[in-house]
């Protein structure tokens, strides 16, 4: 475990670990849950991120916006051989080639996307405009593919992030590269892909996204040592799954009615899945 400057650990119980300094997780137990004791997950790793409220401190507050994505897997690589790789991106402000001839995806990337607007006098959804480096931790990896996945989101689908883009990354923490196979992927890379939402092994984790244990076996490939990845946004919305649209008696996509993370009834929570572009 190694420590890192700015936690406030001394009265910390929780196990972490960081894996060549690129990826720091923690693993979070009943002692972090806010809820109920008897409604809380099994323990799982979380990114452990700087806290926030703390001066001079440049803090990632992880919670609401990465809900759906803050739940990596240390030393699993996600892998299905249906999968499209979207983009591999690592360090390159050297314009540095890998030893195979790989080149990172071209960043800094601008991303456009539909954000949700808390000021109730305007719209509810705004356009905004991102710049994003190249990632150099798991915790950047994870949140470019939410980015990315928010970025191409259509409005027709009720801006639904799990209906295409990214749904899930893989991370190589060693920066001396990754052994996939017969493959050594760079040295903190960053992967973003997407597995078909009609995958077997997807549909179980979208069916049961607190499946902490590690991801379903069909989609971890062999050899995963040193690497990280996860999941995100794969869940059941009212756009992807039949059920869940029944269920919403107010109606699919009715932001008007649903209250999403404080708008409009000041309710912290919203109805699952019946706003997909909440982070519910």
């Amino acid at each position: 475990v190694l420590a890192t400057c700015g936690h406030a650990k001394l009265t910390d119980k929780s196990e972490h670990i960081n894996n060549y300094g690129s990826c720091p997780l923690k693993k979070v137990g009943l002692e972090d849950w806010v809820g109920p004791k008897s409604e809380a997950p099994p323990p799982r790793w979380s990114f452990d991120t700087q806290p926030c409220g703390y001066p001079s401190v440049t803090c990632m507050d992880t919670s609401p916006d990465m809900a759906n994505c803050d739940n990596p897997f240390p030393d699993a690589n996600i892998y299905h051989k249906d999968e499209t790789v979207i983009a591999t991106y690592f360090d390159d402000s050297f314009n540095r080639t890998w030893e195979d001839g790989t080149k990172s995806a071209p960043c800094p990337l601008n991303l456009t996307y539909s954000d949700i607007n808390f000021n109730k006098s305007t719209q509810w959804i705004v356009k905004k405009t991102e710049s994003f480096d190249c990632p150099v931790t798991c915790y950047d990896c994870a949140n470019l593919c939410r980015m990315q996945a928010m970025s191409v989101a259509k409005a027709d689908q009720m801006l639904d992030p799990t209906m295409q883009g990214c749904n899930a990354w893989v991370f190589c923490t060693n920066p001396d590269g990754c052994t996939n196979g017969e493959k050594t992927m760079p040295g903190l890379s960053c992967t973003l892909k997407r597995i078909p939402l009609d995958n077997p092994d997807i549909q179980e984790q979208m069916r049961a996204p607190s499946n902490w244990d590690g991801p379903p076996a069909g989609l971890v490939a062999e050899g995963s040592g040193d690497f990280v990845s996860g999941f995100c946004n794969v869940r059941e919305t009212c756009v992807n799954t039949e059920s869940v649209r029944d269920r919403c008696d107010l109606g699919c996509g009715n932001e008007q009615e649903y209250p999403c993370w404080g708008w409009p009834y000041g309710s912290l929570g919203c109805s699952k899945g019946c706003i997909p572009s909440c982070p519910c």
